[in-house]
């Protein structure tokens, strides 16, 4: 069998590792997944251990080489990507001197309120393209400044998920990329620098932060010690790549400004591109760079959508059940026969930005089954997201579909849904759960000169069904939007 070049990509998410091996001509040929765990010792904490990420990634990489499906593969080069707006402190060598606090970690609310007595939160918003929140970098960083001020002093870096693996891919430590440093809250975006007012507020030192590179720079090469631990060959390159949301804003084919998607999974997601940096006046939008040159993505997070829909199938449908609910939510007609269901079962984000807010059900009678409260949880994630391409539209954006991306855009209740609520139609991607990896396999093709530009790379990202709204039910789900977000 002759030898066929791919570019393997390696996405590092909050529950797995993914390695996914791409034709040079966008075709995925194999993919390999690894679990790891989340450690929550304390309401509010989520960390993992850096070694593990490594380590899936090793036997990923090693398990997909040796399947038939990749035999006769030539790695041409290999692209990263990652969980965003974590906090993973690493030594001069790359050691890590604790276990990184990832995104969902929340324990850096408690910092906020200082942070913002010095600090003007207006100003945070502008300069960094994010608020004062515990999501992002800037609180995870200040919490440990204050309560763990030994691990900050003794860090070299403050990192990111993939530039974690670059690290151990290459041995090159200290580096990131524009899209990574963006979703910290300590990067300025319009400057291109970190900022040293928000770092001497966190209580951080600005040499613990990285070199900003281009997403598709080439950082290095795969060092004896990395070939052997995946048995692929030394010296195979490796293209820096960038953060989930903008390999997944690649891989959805947003490339063009005014290109929008979104991405269902556990957390979800509704993005657009821009070509410039345009911060929401309002302050309930966020902003990152995005992989290509000059790309700025304004975007809100519905913080607990998928884990709505898995929270009301685990409770009243059991684990195997997400066939039998989506078929009993399906049965119930639209409006849940007057139930309302709020997803902040673990606080919302963008528009509302209460971590405190939690999951209700509103309109609850006697006649209400399993069935209407299905419907009731599918409709409420419609809403929650469509309240968010609400916001898109109050600030002039009026995109005419809506790209899907990720796990909850297999189910059919749900993308019909989201098709009503947004009134517009939906283009499913064809590698749903994949778009992620489809976005570091295109920076790495563009670093390696494999595809000529972005719109070349587009090949990494095919499209597959179009779901389009039933305009006689607009006036019904316009009305439920507009109930859904006046209940808050």
């Amino acid at each position: 069998m002759p030898n066929v070049e791919c570019i393997l990509a390696l996405d590092i998410g909050t529950t797995g590792l993914k390695a996914c091996l791409f034709r040079t001509d966008g075709r995925l040929m194999a993919e390999y997944s690894i679990a790891y765990a989340t450690s929550t010792r304390q309401p509010g904490y989520a960390e993992q251990s850096p070694d593990d990420w490594w380590g899936a990634a090793c036997v990923c990489v090693r398990r997909m080489v040796r399947r038939r499906a990749a035999r006769g593969a030539e790695i041409a080069g290999i692209g990263l990507s990652g969980m965003m707006n974590g906090c993973v402190l690493v030594d001069r060598s790359g050691n890590s001197i604790r276990p990184a606090l990832i995104h969902a970690d929340l324990r850096g609310e408690a910092m906020c309120p200082q942070l913002a007595a010095e600090l003007d939160p207006t100003w945070v918003y502008r300069t960094t393209g994010n608020r004062l929140a515990p999501y992002f970098t800037l609180a995870k960083l200040a919490w440990l400044a204050r309560h763990e001020p030994e691990s900050v002093a003794s860090a070299s870096w403050c990192i990111q998920a993939k530039d974690y693996i670059a690290g151990k891919l290459t041995g090159r430590w200290g580096i990131t990329d524009s899209s990574d440093a963006s979703l910290t809250s300590l990067y300025d975006l319009e400057a291109r620098r970190w900022s040293d007012p928000i770092l001497s507020a966190a209580g951080a030192s600005p040499t613990m932060m990285p070199e900003v590179l281009p997403s598709t720079s080439l950082v290095g090469s795969v060092s004896a010690e990395a070939a052997r631990a995946m048995e692929i060959p030394a010296g195979t390159p490796v293209v820096q790549g960038g953060g989930d949301g903008a390999c997944a804003t690649a891989g959805a084919g947003a490339i063009a400004p005014g290109a929008a998607y979104h991405c269902l999974g556990g957390t979800s997601w509704l993005a657009e591109v821009l070509p410039s940096y345009q911060p929401d006046p309002e302050m309930r939008l966020s902003t990152f760079i995005g992989l290509a040159p000059s790309q700025f993505v304004r975007y809100g997070t519905s913080q607990s959508s998928g884990v709505s829909i898995d929270w009301v199938k685990q409770l009243l449908f059991g684990s195997t059940g997400q066939a039998r609910m989506e078929t009993a939510a399906a049965s119930v007609e639209s409006g849940a026969n007057g139930l309302v269901f709020l997803p902040y079962l673990q606080g919302e984000r963008s528009p509302i930005w209460d971590a405190a807010a939690r999951g209700v059900l509103i309109g609850l009678r006697p006649d209400h089954g399993k069935a209407h409260i299905a419907r009731s949880v599918y409709e409420g994630v419609a809403y929650a997201l469509g309240s968010i391409l609400q916001e898109f539209r109050r600030l002039g954006s009026h995109p005419a579909e809506i790209r899907g991306l990720g796990g909850g855009m297999r189910s059919e209740l749900l993308r019909t849904l989201l098709a009503e609520v947004y009134g517009i139609p939906i283009r499913s991607m064809a590698n749903l759960s994949g778009g992620t990896s489809a976005g570091a396999a295109m920076a790495a093709a563009v670093g390696l000169g494999v595809c000529r530009d972005w719109n070349d790379a587009l090949r990494f990202a095919p499209t597959a069904e179009l779901t389009e709204p039933h305009h006689e039910l607009q006036d019904t789900y316009s009305a439920g939007l507009e109930r859904f977000m006046g209940l808050y």
